[in-house]
């Protein structure tokens, strides 16, 4: 059995410090395969489901199973003994980040295989068994739909869509570490601690970070590197026109759910040249000059009655994961900490210290972002 080596995650050990297994209410310890197949039947059309006979044959089976509901994505963690199984076609894919052990899998007459720090698989919406000397490992399900949907935005109109058209429907086994190099890679086992960080310790995931979309982009540039290299045609320059009427967008929808593929859709240019207008524009890329336009509603949040129930949950609107990261920024951008803010609406000269409240003018925004 093979264990993921602590370069792609420095949390897994040979206990189950799986991502997703100690969360309150949405984790199960199992002592039957029977069991385990009727939890995984929520998510995909389980056949079959039954133990791996081990040397051992005093081993008890155990299995630990997690998950949660990321945006269209649901994943699903699972730590224990050897388990063989078989699945029928459905009209999800899954992507599997393997953590411990080596599995076989078997579809559309291939054998691949996931190993943990060796490969990870992606399977299209089809039936297919597999057999795994032990359980360790995230699966993510989704519609391979959203891949190509994402990989369309992230590389912009001037690639034909048709070269995205199969991305979601070909098996495929990255081998690590990845010709491209171990960064996405890395990437997507961070993100996953990242995401259980947040569960614990806000119970929830902030749905203005869009980490789901932030997941898909991962997925996309370990999957199909290729297609994202800098060896694109060249694409027409943003026009200015294009960027004004993006940023007027952002600035009227600043306080809802905004993803980096939503602003590249919107824009009709690719991710890099996106950040190429940003840049030039405003000295900053386009998640940061939205940060920044949530930072000024928030202080406008912050001067309005009643006062919000708490910093926090207002430094997670703005896209903040900690109060000290919100209350630096804010500080740096208007002079004064957010706590005091609050304070000092109880004094007579609140609020002279500062700009009048309102609709911040792109001028006066763009001043800002560069401060």
């Amino acid at each position: 059995m093979r264990t993921i080596p602590e370069r792609w995650n420095p949390n897994c050990l040979d206990q189950p410090r799986l991502p997703f297994l100690s969360l309150p209410g949405a984790s199960l310890q199992l002592e039957d395969p029977v069991q385990v197949a009727e939890q995984l039947a929520r998510l995909l059309p389980v056949r079959s489901c039954d133990a791996v006979a081990t040397a051992d044959q005093g081993r008890r089976f155990r299995c630990h199973m997690g998950g949660l509901q990321l945006g269209p994505l649901k994943l699903v963690a699972l730590w224990g003994t050897g388990l063989r199984g078989e699945v029928e076609a459905t009209p999800e894919a899954s992507f599997i980040l393997p953590y411990r052990g080596s599995g076989q899998f078997r579809l559309e007459g291939r054998s691949l295989a996931n190993i943990a720090g060796r490969t990870l698989l992606y399977l299209p919406p089809s039936a297919w068994r597999t057999t795994n000397d032990a359980m360790g490992g995230i699966t993510i399900r989704l519609d391979p739909e959203l891949l190509r949907r994402v990989g369309c935005t992230m590389v912009g109109p001037h690639v034909p869509p048709t070269r995205w058209q199969t991305i979601g429907h070909q098996a495929r086994m990255v081998p690590l570490p990845s010709p491209i190099g171990p960064e996405p890679v890395e990437r997507l086992y961070r993100l996953m601690a990242f995401i259980h960080g947040l569960l614990l310790r806000y119970g929830a995931v902030a749905e203005a970070l869009c980490l789901d979309d932030l997941l898909l982009r991962q997925i996309v540039a370990v999957l199909v590197p290729s297609l994202l290299a800098d060896t694109q045609p060249p694409e027409p320059k943003p026009s200015i026109g294009a960027i004004d009427e993006l940023v007027d967008w952002m600035h009227a929808h600043c306080h809802q759910p905004i993803s980096l593929s939503e602003l590249e859709r919107r824009s009709h240019y690719s991710r890099r040249n996106l950040q190429y207008a940003f840049k030039a524009r405003f000295g900053c890329g386009p998640m940061q000059y939205l940060r920044r336009l949530r930072l000024w509603r928030a202080r406008r949040r912050l001067q309005q009655a009643p006062p919000p129930a708490n910093l926090t949950a207002v430094a997670l609107a703005c896209g903040y994961l900690d109060l000290a990261s919100f209350s630096r920024d804010f500080r740096r951008i208007f002079g004064i900490a957010p706590s005091s803010l609050l304070r000092a609406r109880s004094q007579p000269s609140f609020p002279a210290s500062l700009p009048a409240s309102g609709a911040a003018p792109q001028e006066l925004l763009q001043g800002l972002l560069t401060s």
